[in-house]
């Protein structure tokens, strides 16, 4: 896959010849427009109205089957966690947490994808653009003897913009999903075990 901070991202697809070709192209929510802060950018407190949640919250999605927990003090702040996108953040600072998915064709072939996906977040971890990258697969909560999304998970660098982790996966359906975590590179590290449990608390098959 090509890793790409805005626009979309293209799923890259390796053939039995030992090639690589762009299968289509996945729709790529982009830290702008689902209101994370650009590269630099500081919040300036929290807008008029924004409360943080006094505990964690857990959030369901029925349409997909998954779940994931909010820690205290983040507040939903665009879409809805029913829906196909959905952006929470920690008041007053620069933590951000969104996820988004979309549909594959029936036929798209997800492991293959995840391969090439996830030698590609390798390489870039050689380059210096990840800090690192690993295959992630989920197991049904409701069964682990079955498989319910298969994904790749990195955490980059933050050179071009906020750092954040990553996981993208696809479910048994062939739904594509980007889950991300992320704060300005200069707060990551203290931000970074909050961030990592948003990211580990994703679970399908609830």
């Amino acid at each position: 896959m090509r890793r790409t901070t805005r626009g979309w991202v293209t799923v890259a697809v390796c053939t039995v010849l030992g090639g690589c070709a762009d299968y289509g192209k996945v729709a790529n929510t982009t830290l702008g427009n689902m209101g994370t802060p650009r590269a630099g950018a500081k919040d300036a407190g929290a807008p008029a109205g924004e409360v943080g949640s006094a505990a964690p919250a857990t959030y369901g999605n029925k349409a997909r089957n998954f779940q994931f927990t909010i820690p205290a003090g983040w507040a939903k702040v665009d879409g809805d966690p029913n829906s196909d996108s959905a952006q929470f953040r920690k008041v007053g600072t620069s933590r951000h947490f969104n996820f988004h998915y979309t549909a594959m064709a029936a036929d798209f072939p997800a492991e293959t994808s995840v391969k090439a996906s996830l030698k590609s977040a390798t390489d870039e971890v050689k380059q210096g653009t990840n800090l690192s990258a690993k295959r992630r697969d989920d197991r049904c909560a409701s069964d682990p003897k079955k498989l319910c999304a298969r994904g790749w998970e990195l955490v980059d660098s933050g050179k071009q913009g906020p750092q954040r982790i990553i996981w993208q996966a696809y479910d048994t359906g062939n739904y594509y999903f980007n889950f991300m975590a992320s704060a300005e590179a200069s707060e990551f590290e203290p931000a970074r075990s909050e961030l990592q449990g948003i990211i580990d608390s994703i679970k399908f098959g609830s």
